[in-house]
């Protein structure tokens, strides 16, 4: 594993946007953040997600190995771990919308390297327990909810015509980053719980500087006179309303609840319960599905995107459904592996179509409210289906549960083609 994120780096350098050659001597020349946004805006979501990716073993780590929960207890764990997301995500969208992210970004990453902190001093001291392991993953959970849509605010305005291109770069970072942090905390019984947290803290760290040189100002305003609840759905009520936006916001509901529960609950405790796996076997999973999507995004990238958008985000939804049945016969360790990986490859292209369709269409004034209101699907949809996924497991064992999330995908796609034609969508964007 360790060829990617060398393999990562030259690739996200190499097509981080349309640029001359004169353009690329004025980036390495000048000192100014605005000389080459693009790697700014792609280090500010390193420098989240690597801290994040090591937030996602430990939390499993901690909770399904150390602490040995029971399925029920630990999806109703990744459940309130995630809930920040479900709670806070529109709210992220609208202050995104009214504030200078730049700034609002570093103050975000600020707050992001305090429990970290302190988590670690509570280990070192033999205290740590449940509660402050919940509240590690809440407080990091508040964060994300407000840093994933400024984020995604910014994108927009550093991307200019080339959307779909920083959208798989964006995600391809963000998987890459993700993937470098799985791996760091795979390796905690080695090196140690607490020397982990503190470099999980330490990247946090670093976040406040590159946040710094990204772009500042606001985006533009619309005047409006409703209530905070009313302007807190806007971001909603505008998809329900765009029947485009709509079909998929159908899709990415099965894609965040049902994926997001076989990612969160499924994936960990198959590695427990059917091939009593450790810390470094939950991490081998997570990094085969992150290493799927970040192929697959380089492919997407290297090619210019898709012309159709719409019709590629339908195809991998029945390809990810696909890869995911052998799981339920009965597999090897190693096949399970693979079965993850090829689920990443379709998931990248998914993911990468779906923010493309959502970043197109949505209007400037409304931008962070309605990226945040598929980020609440995408990402914060993953306590509901935490839930889910732990009593189904409860209630039937790992892999019967693995056909839940497979027909539930299939559900909201057919149910998203009956509403509208995404298969004829033409992207604006595609080089």
């Amino acid at each position: 594993m360790g060829l990617w994120p060398g393999l990562s780096s030259r690739f996200l350098f190499r097509h981080a946007l349309p640029f001359s050659p004169r353009r690329k001597k004025v980036f390495f020349l000048s000192r100014s953040p605005q000389a080459f946004p693009t790697a700014w805006f792609l280090a500010s979501v390193a420098t989240y997600m690597v801290p994040n990716g090591i937030q996602m073993v430990m939390l499993s780590y901690l909770m399904a190995i150390e602490l040995n929960q029971s399925p029920g207890s630990f999806g109703f764990t990744q459940m309130v771990g995630q809930l920040p997301l479900l709670l806070f995500l529109l709210m992220g969208g609208w202050v995104a919308d009214r504030v200078d992210n730049r700034r609002w970004l570093m103050t975000l990453q600020g707050i992001g390297l305090v429990m970290p902190l302190l988590l670690a001093v509570l280990v070192w001291n033999g205290v740590a327990g449940e509660v402050s392991v919940l509240l590690y993953a809440v407080v990091w959970g508040v964060v994300g909810a407000f840093s994933l849509p400024a984020r995604d605010g910014l994108l927009r305005r550093i991307a200019g015509t080339n959307v779909q291109q920083l959208v798989g770069l964006a995600i391809g970072t963000q998987f890459a980053s993700q993937m470098v942090g799985q791996t760091i905390a795979g390796q905690a019984a080695r090196f140690g719980t607490v020397t982990v947290l503190l470099l999980q803290a330490a990247i946090a760290a670093a976040g406040i500087f590159v946040a710094s040189r990204l772009p500042g100002g606001r985006a533009p305003q619309e005047r409006s006179n409703g209530s905070i609840l009313s302007e807190l759905g806007a971001g909603l009520r505008m998809i329900a309303s765009t029947p485009v936006l709509r079909a998929n916001y159908l899709i990415s509901i099965g894609m965040g609840v049902f994926f997001g529960g076989f990612l969160l609950v499924l994936m960990p405790l198959a590695v427990r319960d059917l091939y009593h796996g450790g810390a470094q076997d939950i991490a081998t999973a997570y990094v085969m599905f992150a290493a799927g999507t970040l192929l697959s995004i380089a492919w997407l990238t290297h090619r210019g995107g898709v012309r159709q958008p719409g019709r590629a985000l339908v195809i991998t939804q029945v390809t990810a459904c696909a890869a995911l049945v052998p799981i339920s016969l009965g597999v090897s360790l190693e096949i399970f592996y693979l079965c993850i990986f090829l689920w990443g490859l379709s998931a990248g292209v998914a993911m990468t179509m779906s923010r493309t369709i959502m970043q197109e269409q949505a209007p400037a004034t409304h931008q962070s409210r309605i990226m945040a209101a598929l980020t609440l699907m995408t990402t914060g949809g993953g306590p509901l289906g935490a839930l889910i996924m732990g009593q189904a497991i409860a209630a039937v064992g790992v892999r019967e549960a693995v056909l839940l999330p497979i027909l539930a995908v299939l559900g909201c796609t057919l149910a998203s083609l009956a509403t509208h034609s995404v298969i004829g969508l033409s992207s604006r964007s595609h080089a």
